[in-house]
């Protein structure tokens, strides 16, 4: 299967207490074993994802014009703060990669409140979001009204002439 493209990542998340989270995104290939099979990463490291995204969730509001199913364009022009116990959808960009995957290899979608690769030795140290507006527990929601999914740019493949 070959993945072509920007990917999207909905999440439904909550938070318990506060009143705003950081949300950081890793796309990483797999191989048949489970291992991390690593990818250039910033030009600088060579044991980086496949792709990566991030999102502030008071950001989340869209431009509807820009936005794109495969690539969501945020405003950035106001803050919407989360409530305690209220659910929010967030949709996050995912830089656009290509990658091929082989029968047994597979895709993760790792999520975190910080950057996922901010301290490689060497990294982009200046590219590192350092003023985060996490606090006490984040809840993602899956599941019947909760739609949380991956969305991936699969390219068909060729048939034989």
């Amino acid at each position: 299967t070959e993945l072509t493209g920007h990917m999207k990542l909905k999440l439904w998340v909550e938070i318990e207490q506060g009143e705003d989270m950081d949300l950081f995104v890793a796309i990483q290939k797999l191989d048949g074993d489970g291992k991390v099979v690593p990818f250039i990463f910033y030009a600088t490291c060579d044991d980086g994802p496949v792709a990566l995204g991030w999102l502030r969730a008071s950001h989340r509001a869209l431009d509807l014009e820009k936005s794109t199913p495969w690539q969501p364009v945020h405003l950035h022009t106001f803050e919407e703060r989360l409530t305690p116990g209220t659910p929010v959808a967030v949709e996050i960009e995912i830089w656009p990669s290509s990658t091929l995957f082989r029968a047994g290899e597979s895709l993760r979608d790792q999520i975190q409140g910080q950057d996922i690769y901010g301290d490689i030795g060497g990294g982009p140290s200046a590219m590192r979001h350092l003023e985060l507006r996490n606090a006490g527990t984040h809840i993602i929601r899956t599941g019947g009204r909760y739609d949380s999914h991956l969305l991936v740019p699969a390219i068909p493949q060729k048939t034989p002439s």
